[in-house]
């Protein structure tokens, strides 16, 4: 089942951790620039509860804590039986040939970012991205999961 895109400028947005990170190229400049719309708060991010776990680490770069700890985030209260039963199968997606709980928590992510309603889940998890067309009929039809590059492709079709 196709997508369907909704505008990036009036949506909620999730990022995965790793779609802030710099690696040395031309796509810093797309980070910075994610920054920036944040920062004047230009984009709605909504941040997953787990994610924002992961980012209080220690080893995560400062630009990255900067950018995402004072966002809105999802409190992660208990789960009831529909989401339990949501991110079971995301997670059985993901896993493929894994272990059980390899592709737990990325699943967690994606699911958390399909309910708070958001219309992009932004990440460069090479896993995430190659499983999208089986994650599209597990996910919302206005959920896209998208690169950085990607997401700012569709930004600029709507500006």
């Amino acid at each position: 089942m196709a997508q369907h895109q909704l505008n990036p400028r009036i949506c909620n947005i999730a990022l995965d951790a790793n779609a802030l990170d710099r690696d040395g190229t031309a796509r810093d400049a797309l980070v910075d620039r994610m920054d920036a719309l944040i920062a004047t708060r230009e984009l709605n991010i909504v941040m997953a509860g787990g994610v924002r776990a992961e980012v209080q680490h220690s080893n995560t770069p400062q630009h990255v804590q900067q950018t995402v700890l004072p966002q809105i985030f999802n409190l992660r209260a208990g789960l009831n039986s529909g989401q339990s039963a949501e991110r079971a199968r995301v997670a059985n997606i993901l896993r493929g040939n894994a272990a059980a709980t390899k592709h737990a928590a990325d699943a967690s992510h994606l699911s958390e970012a399909a309910e708070t309603g958001c219309a992009f889940f932004i990440t460069e998890d090479k896993r995430i991205l190659s499983k999208r067309a089986e994650l599209y009929a597990a996910l919302p039809r206005t959920l896209m999961v998208a690169t950085l590059a990607e997401f700012f492709a569709a930004y600029e079709a709507t500006g």
